[in-house]
């Protein structure tokens, strides 16, 4: 039947996915759970017990051609640009022959677009704070020493679709598209799929040949 693999799961763990993730926050509270109570008194994220610890670009603990779905939400822009393409061809070895990657992340072509279309001058403002690509205010206490130490939270590369589609497609990716919230027929991806994430995004779909 095949597994479905989701990484940089955040707190989105529908049961009947295999979730992985990596950040900071969620390896101290893995590692040492006694301080998880009071890392989340202080308001940090209360992860669901069954996500599992994995960092996609050295590798998943994932059986080769053994996933039938894989899916990520806003993670591909965190990652420097050969990390990413590492993680694609992580992806790729997951799947089994037919299966399908899904993902979606801030669309570049769209920002640019959207910056260059307005006409305040507050255009170029307001095109650091969306794209993730500027710092306002540097973070402070416990959250913004974690992220500054382990974390991953600036967007280190950004995307649009064709230079995405031409990626997935050195890799061996078929059937590339551009895709919209809930649009594949797998009810199962409606278990990690959320809408407001999708708004304004790129989104692609794409398949390991059969």
């Amino acid at each position: 039947m095949g597994e479905y693999i989701q990484f940089g799961c955040g707190l989105c763990a529908p049961t009947s996915w295999i979730n992985f993730d990596a950040g900071p926050i969620f390896w101290i509270e893995k590692r040492l759970p006694f301080l998880k109570r009071v890392m989340v008194k202080r308001g940090l994220p209360d992860y669901p017990d069954n996500i599992r610890y994995g960092d996609v670009i050295k590798g998943l603990p994932v059986r080769a051609a053994s996933a039938k779905a894989v899916y990520c939400s806003h993670v591909l822009e965190h990652l420097a640009l050969e990390e990413c393409r590492q993680t694609l061809r992580n992806v790729y070895s997951y799947l089994a022959p037919g299966g399908t990657f899904r993902a979606v992340l801030p669309d570049l072509e769209w920002l640019a677009k959207a910056y260059i279309a307005s006409p305040d001058n507050d255009a170029a403002s307001r095109f650091m704070r969306d794209s993730d690509l500027g710092v306002s205010i540097p973070s402070g206490g416990m959250r913004g020493a974690l992220k500054r130490v382990f974390g991953r939270s600036a967007h280190l590369w950004m995307w649009d679709y064709k230079n995405m589609a031409r990626e997935l497609a050195a890799v061996g990716f078929v059937e590339i598209r551009r895709a919209q919230f809930g649009d594949n027929s797998d009810a199962k991806f409606l278990e990690v799929e959320e809408a407001s994430r999708w708004e304004n995004c790129l989104g692609f779909e794409c398949r390991k040949p059969s």
